[in-house]
């Protein structure tokens, strides 16, 4: 997008640095527009409209103009109408923005992707299940990105078989078990059996913690793989925090 039309969206704050003496380059996650750097002239100043607006895990309208990669934001408002995530549910809502910042490509568009980090920030906000909420969040994600998981076959073409048991192998997908867990000749690590009744609940959109559990180790890997091979640094704290 390199001209002077000036554009709107709905967008959420990913992060912000300050830029010069007054102003703050922010990172949005806009519904139309994907991830976009804008500056944000004279935020810092104690009276700016903007300064209270561009805050974190809260719905706005915005508007923002340039021909330059980062463009200027003109407005933005806030648009209300979602709790911010507390406790511990804030550090997974940190988590959720890192995977953004980490994993999207600048104007790269997801709608789909943004409903459901929207979704995703009401789950944390209204006390639901921390991890099947994270869990969602990074299936979802891996698949806008094209490292989405096959819910509907195994690595042979065949029907997830609710009664049986699967590991999930790179470059594979679900590899049948018989009970016992798959040792992967790749990377010599024992894989973790996963229900096929789980696969073929998540395939449903239901989510129960015990398949939310078993698909913790599978997205990690994936995550590393694809998006944050040095890690990250958001999870460390979280996960700091759930041991506590």
């Amino acid at each position: 997008m390199n001209n002077t039309r000036s554009s709107t969206d709905f967008a959420y704050v990913l992060h912000s640095v300050p830029y010069k003496e007054t102003s703050l380059i922010v990172e949005l996650f806009c519904k139309e527009h994907g991830r976009l750097p804008v500056v944000a002239k004279g935020a810092k100043r104690p009276h700016s409209g903007l300064r209270a607006v561009l805050v974190s895990f809260q719905p706005l309208s915005v508007r923002f103009a340039g021909k330059s990669d980062v463009k200027t934001l003109t407005q933005a408002e806030w648009l209300g109408g979602l709790m911010s995530p507390d406790g511990k549910a804030l550090f997974a809502a940190y988590y959720l923005n890192e995977l953004l910042m980490r994993g999207l490509s600048r104007e790269d568009t997801h709608p789909d992707l943004f409903d459901l980090y929207q979704n995703t920030l009401v789950g944390l906000a209204g006390g639901d299940d921390m991890n099947v909420c994270i869990r969602q969040f990074e299936v979802g994600l891996l698949q806008s990105l094209g490292y989405g998981l096959d819910w509907q076959h195994d690595r042979f073409g065949n029907g997830i078989d609710p009664d049986r048991h699967y590991v999930w192998l790179d470059q594979e997908g679900w590899v049948p078990s018989d009970g016992g867990a798959v040792n992967n000749s790749v990377n010599s690590s024992v894989e973790q059996l996963v229900q096929g009744s789980w696969i073929a609940e998540i395939q449903s959109g239901l989510w129960s913690k015990s398949a939310a559990s078993a698909l913790k180790p599978i997205t990690r890997k994936l995550l590393g793989t694809h998006i944050a091979p040095n890690g990250l640094m958001s999870r460390v704290w979280m996960e700091h925090l759930l041991r506590t």
